[in-house]
């Protein structure tokens, strides 16, 4: 198991915050991979850690750092043993379960209005950071997407592949779509890229 604790230390350096429906969109993955019991694992887990998230008094709109966001998906991976395929799937089922991606999805019609908006709805979520819609190939069905200025674990960058996949998923109505990051501030890049197909 991970050093939890050092890691917490160095997410909270990270100044940024998302909103909590982030976070409960992973709960209810948690949910319903490992069941309530799971769920109250994981918090007592972070209670141990000093991180306290009362997911009865946090509204689904309240701004909260993006440390604990990350900090959860570590903390799963841990004690749950996950792979990184169980945060890839996490971040899959993401657009599915968001009341705001749902919401926002009943009025996109088009791949092209929300690769258009893509910076739009990041900024509706994320106060850090943006989304560059590099470019979108209809044709050949496929779409580059870069995160800047956006830099948290190694694990956020799956999280975000699995939830580009899903949210594209919505859009194309198929399950064919594939991501690939092919590039990674984590190693070493200027920001992370994802390709990806369908």
């Amino acid at each position: 198991m991970e050093n939890l604790q050092e890691i917490k230390k160095e997410l909270q350096k990270i100044e940024g915050k998302v909103k909590a429906e982030v976070i409960f969109v992973q709960k209810d993955y948690i949910i319903y991979k490992e069941g309530e019991e799971g769920l109250e694992k994981l918090m007592k887990k972070l209670e141990e850690m000093d991180v306290f998230f009362d997911f009865k008094k946090v509204k689904p709109s309240a701004w909260v750092d993006e440390w604990i966001n990350s900090l959860i998906l570590v903390t799963a991976k841990n004690i749950f043993n996950w792979t990184e395929e169980d945060i890839f799937q996490m971040g899959r089922h993401s657009p599915r379960a968001s009341f705001f991606i749902k919401s926002m999805m009943q009025y996109i019609v088009s791949l092209e209005v929300m690769f258009k908006n893509a910076n739009t709805y990041w900024k509706k979520q994320q106060d850090f950071g943006e989304v560059e819609a590099v470019e979108l190939n209809n044709d050949k069905k496929y779409a580059i997407v870069r995160i800047k200025d956006f830099k948290t674990n190694p694990l956020v960058c799956i999280y975000h592949a699995g939830y580009f996949q899903g949210a594209v998923e919505l859009s194309v109505k198929s399950e064919k779509v594939t991501v690939e990051e092919t590039k990674c501030r984590h190693r070493g890049d200027e920001y992370d890229e994802f390709l990806i197909k369908w």
